[in-house]
This record gives structure tokens, C-alpha cells and sequence, in this order.
């Protein structure tokens, strides 16, 4: 477990590692743990949606899960803002296929190393300092 902070030491911290200004999420449910961080969470197209987080990733995503199957839900998203591939990585999923888009752009179609479930990274969108913004959903 990471060393407990305050919610405010913790968005500084996502806004330090993201380079993008915390702003809470109108829709979205805040959980905030001291010694593990933050994640916002909404429901959306018959999935949780894990928005800013901030602290132990792997604990939010076991939180975004258990509140998918609770609501009925089979599948789980995220917005990645960090460099795609040490991500993929960091959550023990491996790509099967990369996908050229047409704008340059490139789609990661990946399955969970522990589970076999499929995960495809999808760009979304540019933040204000260039990077991809990537839409990350999986099976449950």
C-alpha cells in the first residue's frame, strides 16, 4: 500500500504524473482511501467507468470490477492518459494485435495474462500538452 495522503496531496500528485488539472466529474461517484489513492467511477453503455484515479490502479480496477458485478454489468472502461504499452503491461495483459487507424493513430487489441479476457486501448482524444488519450475496456 502506498503511504496515506490527504485528497488534496493525491490530486496534486495525478495532476504531477498526468500533467492534467484535476476537475471533479459532475456524474461521477468519488471513492477516496488515504493509503490507496482516488478513483471516480460512473455507469455508462452497460458498463463501470473508471474516470480520474490517482494511487493504487490495480486496487481501483478490483473496486470497478466487484461494482460492474454487483450492477449486473460484464464489462469494465478506463480513461489512460499515460504511455499505453507499460500500462497494458503494468496490468498483466499482453497485445495480440496492433491496428493502424487511418489518422496515424494505432488501437491495442490485448487479453488479460490471469483471466483470458479481451481488453482493447482505443485513441480518443489529445490532451492540451500532445498526449493520446486512449478509452480501455474489458471483459469481467
Amino acid at each position: 500500500m502506498a503511504q496515506s495522503k490527504t485528497f488534496d496531496e493525491w490530486a496534486a500528485l495525478y495532476e504531477k504524473k498526468t500533467g492534467v488539472p484535476f476537475q471533479r466529474q459532475p456524474l461521477c461517484q468519488l471513492a477516496f482511501f488515504p493509503d490507496r489513492g482516488f478513483a471516480e467511477f460512473a455507469a455508462a453503455k452497460g458498463m463501470i467507468i473508471i474516470h480520474q484515479l490517482c494511487g493504487d490502479a490495480k486496487f481501483w480496477k478490483q473496486v470497478g470490477e466487484v461494482l460492474a458485478l454487483e450492477h449486473g454489468m460484464k464489462a469494465l472502461g478506463t480513461w489512460c492518459i499515460r504511455d499505453i504499452e507499460p500500462y497494458i503491461k503494468f496490468f498483466n495483459a499482453e497485445i495480440e494485435r496492433v491496428e493502424e487507424l487511418p489518422d496515424g493513430l494505432k488501437r491495442y487489441h490485448c487479453r488479460f495474462k490471469d483471466t483470458g479476457k479481451p481488453a482493447t486501448c482505443s485513441p480518443r482524444f489529445k490532451t492540451d500538452n500532445g498526449k493520446i488519450g486512449y478509452m480501455v475496456t474489458w471483459e469481467i
